[in-house]
């Protein structure tokens, strides 16, 4: 079975700016706090884990980290998968949050081909889907949102209009086989 977590709360957060690929933002004191609230969640639902996977940027691996200090899992075998990085938001990274659609973020000059990151979310769930293990995977605002997207069968170029899973929150995907 694999659990999806947001990372906890960033510093790009708290900037209210657009984080993407490109600012590797670290979590904040309140990030590092509901990063260990996901824990101990996950402990009191008696949840174990034979794989946690993280997204290569800090704000997940500190997330992941955090997670696995607390629940017992070894954080040197988190595995580092850039198929679950973060949507690169192109000329829009470092930019204040606004209302945007999705057409505006996907159309920003060098921004990511939407249909090619949700190639690359599914097939990396799909493949992590077929191993008989319980797997956590920590990421990200836009790769949730890609993650629901699909499951409600929506095109790609739309994802961003979605709303994303809190930060730290933990989210069964039990709906790609």
């Amino acid at each position: 079975m694999i659990y999806f977590v947001r990372h906890g709360e960033s510093e790009a957060n708290v900037r209210n700016v657009f984080a993407g690929q490109k600012d590797d933002s670290l979590l904040t004191e309140k990030g590092k706090e509901q990063a260990l609230a996901t824990a101990k969640e996950i402990k009191k639902e008696n949840l174990t884990f034979d794989r946690i996977i993280s997204s290569p940027l800090q704000r997940s691996l500190e997330t992941a980290r955090i997670i696995a200090k607390e629940i017992g899992f070894d954080f040197s075998n988190i595995i580092i998968d850039n198929r679950i990085n973060e949507y690169d938001m192109g000329s829009i990274t470092g930019k204040p949050y606004g209302v945007i659609s999705s057409e505006i973020l996907v159309g920003a000059e060098n921004a990511e081909n939407p249909e090619l990151f949700k190639e690359r979310v599914y097939f990396c769930i799909k493949e992590l889907n077929q191993l008989p293990e319980n797997i956590l995977v920590v990421s990200h605002a836009g790769v949730g949102r890609i993650l629901e997207t699909i499951k409600e069968g929506k095109e790609a170029k739309y994802f961003y209009d979605l709303p994303p899973f809190p930060n730290a929150s933990i989210i069964k995907i039990d709906w790609i086989k």
